[in-house]
């Protein structure tokens, strides 16, 4: 049976992720305080200690809600040419882009990736140069108008919260 990126994560761990997933620039006393809460017991030294190992083994980023500014959040799947390289190529030219994830795997699409669009005329103009590269076949796109988001279910704790 495959592993869980969790298993590798305490449930201190997770209810620490948890908070700053909340609101990043918690103070670690705070931290303390709603750990106590729960029944464990760390001072703020610990948590620093731990949020230090936390940062160096993940991959952080914030996904900011798009309803609370003024841009929108432009998700592209991608499917390229059966050629040699095609998935790096076009990989390459959208890190060139401003495309601030990029990933590819095996599935219905080839390559995935997410910018932020000022306008529609930006959207617009984002898929049609990504359209211009020759090694993409297809383009479907979906642009985010709203979100809901359960930190809870991506950092799961014993009691629920």
């Amino acid at each position: 049976m495959a592993s869980s990126p969790m298993d590798g994560l305490d449930e201190i761990d997770r209810i620490i992720l948890g908070i700053l997933s909340n609101d990043p620039r918690t103070p670690y006393a705070d931290i303390s305080q709603q750990l106590d809460q729960r029944g464990y017991e760390m001072s703020g030294e610990g948590i620093r200690y731990r949020v230090q190992n936390l940062f160096e083994s993940t991959s952080t980023f914030f996904m900011l809600n798009p309803n609370a500014h003024d841009w929108h959040v432009l998700r592209l799947s991608i499917t390229v040419s059966d050629t040699p390289n095609a998935k790096q190529v076009v990989k390459d030219t959208l890190a060139e882009m401003p495309y601030w994830f990029i990933s590819s795997g095996v599935g219905s699409f080839d390559v995935y990736a997410v910018r932020m669009a000022e306008s529609l005329g930006d959207v617009d103009d984002s898929i049609d140069a990504v359209r211009a590269i020759e090694q993409v076949e297809n383009v479907e796109f979906f642009l985010e108008t709203h979100r809901k988001t359960d930190m809870g279910k991506y950092f799961p704790t014993s009691d629920g919260s």
